[in-house]
Order: structure tokens, then C-alpha cells, then sequence
């Protein structure tokens, strides 16, 4: 099941619709992003089970999609929990990342759509990658760093990325190292990391014991993180009953989240107020039963895929 819904600005705020969409995503992907190669929007989806991975084109008004690569085994060398895209001099990449070894790949994606050896890293001691619930890279004063999150003992890290002069085996020539590592509470879910004036935030949901709240990554990295907004649960009553989150991307430095609640089969968008201690409910739509939920922007209008 594939269900695309256009997020527009109107004079009062903003309008949630759904698209019709011409084509659906296949059966059986653990892991679907987005990502921008040249003029393109292409969607990477990756089936854990088999190891292999699908490539959609995006085309018209999001309405298309259009399976270009069927069955790639580029992506073989893990059953990777977690795909997700980011952009490094210019050129797009994808991070993928397994649990249970704790192993980041990242792959250099091609004009043609196929990607590169893996550049992979990972630490066993002293600041382990293993068993992390949540990875998401993120760019802080021109540089790329991942963190990652582990839900069920709170260990928390980011790692620089960096470019060094050469990779003989021919994966990207790059560099992992550990900036900064703590313990948050257990129970953290539902990250969505945005941008405000060139800084980083996150938001997050803890249903343990129940907080809903917005922190900011410091511009230096090894300095970690700050809660900005705490215990903002009464701004979001169904926060227990969400299951998926992104940060819609949009113009002017607006910040707009999309949640989906698995209960009510529910898409909300609320725009996230400057001060990160509030925000406002804009649209809502129903949805069908969903998996996964990815964000992206073509033209003038942003859209919120949704896939089960």
C-alpha cells in the first residue's frame, strides 16, 4: 500500500490532501527514502529479508512512480535496519545501518542510480555503535555527523564524518570518528531532526514514561545536546499513540512536523513555533494502515509518502 499527500500552504495556514498516485511501491520493504540525484526525486527501498534493493522515480506532481532498478544486491552485505540519505560535497549519499553488529555503511549514490562500495565503521569498545534504535545524519556548520540513539539502555553518540585524501579499495574516501557519547533515559522514539537558522533540533517522544519534547544539537557537535522544550505532552494528546514522524521540508526556514497515530490511522501536520517550546495543529487527514513514512519536496509543493 502506497498513499501520497500533498502539504500546501493556504491563507490560514496549511492544507493536507491526498494525491492520486499512478503506480505503488512492492511488498516486503524494511527500509524507503528519499533521495535527490540531479534533477530526480528517487525513492531507494530496501528489503532486509532478501538484501536486495528497488529504485522508484518520482515523476509529474509526485503522482508517478516509476520502478527503474528492480532487485539490486548492491546493498547485500547486511540485512541493514535502517537506510536513510544525506548529501556530502555535493553528492548524495546513503547510510545504512545494522543493530546487531552495530556496523554504518555509507554509499556514494551514482547519476545512474547505482551506488559504490560501502565506507563502513564501527566501534566495539569505548563508544559501541551497537544495538542503536535510531541513526540520523545531520549537517552542522557545513560538516556531517550522524547520531545514534539506543532506546532500551539510553546510550546515546555522534560521530564526524570526514573526507580524507584517498580509499584504495575504491569505497568513498571517508573517516568516522566519536565526537561525543552520554546516556539519556530509556524509552526515547519518534525522531524527527529539523534546522532552524543553520542549528539542529530534534524532536522526540518518550511513552515509558510519557514526554513529548525538543532538543537542540549543539553547533559543536562534542558539546552534545540541550532539551530546548520539555514535558509538551498536553500539546500532542495522542502522543502515545504515534508511530511515525518526519519534518516536512519548506521554504522560508518554516518548520512543519507530520505525525502518523497508529491507532486512529491519523496524519497530523503542526508548525513547529521558533521558541521550540510549542507548536500548532494545521491540517489533519485520514490514512490507512502504515508502516513507514518519508517526506520530500518537488516544485513548489511538499508531499508525505506513506507505505505498508
Amino acid at each position: 500500500m502506497t498513499r501520497i499527500y500533498s502539504v500546501k500552504p493556504t491563507e490560514n495556514g496549511v492544507s493536507v490532501k491526498p494525491v492520486t498516485v499512478d503506480g505503488e511501491l512492492s511488498d516486503g520493504y524494511s527500509s524507503v527514502t528519499s533521495v535527490q540525484v540531479g534533477k530526480k526525486t528517487i525513492l531507494y527501498a530496501f528489503d532486509k529479508t532478501k538484501k536486495t534493493t528497488d529504485v522508484y522515480e518520482l515523476s509529474g506532481k509526485s503522482d508517478s512512480l516509476k520502478k527503474v532498478v528492480a532487485g539490486s544486491d548492491e546493498m547485500k552485505l547486511f540485512p541493514w535496519d535502517i537506510v536513510k540519505s544525506f548529501v556530502l560535497g555535493n553528492r548524495p549519499y546513503l547510510l545504512t545501518y545494522e543493530s546487531k553488529n552495530g556496523t554504518m555503511g555509507f554509499y556514494e549514490v551514482q547519476d545512474d542510480y547505482s551506488l559504490s562500495k560501502p565506507y563502513t565503521f564501527i566501534n566495539r569498545r569505548d563508544w559501541p555503535t551497537k544495538n542503536f534504535s535510531e541513526v540520523t545524519p545531520f549537517v552542522s556548520l557545513g560538516l556531517v555527523y550522524v547520531m545514534g540513539y539506543d532506546i532500551d539502555s539510553g546510550t546515546v553518540g555522534i560521530y564526524s564524518l570526514n573526507v580524507t585524501a584517498s580509499n584504495p579499495s575504491g569505497a568513498p574516501a571517508l573517516i568516522m570518528l566519536n565526537v561525543w557519547y552520554h546516556h539519556w533515559a530509556k524509552g526515547w522514539t519518534d525522531f524527527a531532526f529539523f534546522t532552524l537558522g543553520r542549528s539542529n533540533f530534534f524532536f522526540k517522544i518518550n511513552k515509558m514514561k510519557l514526554n513529548v519534547n525538543i532538543d537542540h544539537i549543539q553547533d559543536d557537535p562534542s558539546r552534545g545536546t540541550t532539551e530546548i522544550g520539555s514535558w509538551l505532552q498536553d500539546l500532542m494528546p495522542n502522543a502515545k499513540d504515534i508511530t511515525l514522524d518526519v519534518t516536512i521540508p519548506w521554504t522560508n526556514g518554516e518548520i512543519y512536523l507530520g505525525t502518523y497515530d497508529g491507532q486512529t490511522h491519523k496524519v497530523d501536520v503542526y508548525h513547529i513555533h521558533p521558541d521550540c517550546e510549542s507548536w500548532t495543529l494545521q491540517d489533519s487527514v485520514a490514512a490507512a494502515e502504515s508502516t513507514q513514512m518519508i517526506s520530500y519536496r518537488m516544485g513548489d509543493t511538499s508531499y508525505i509518502l506513506l507505505y505498508a
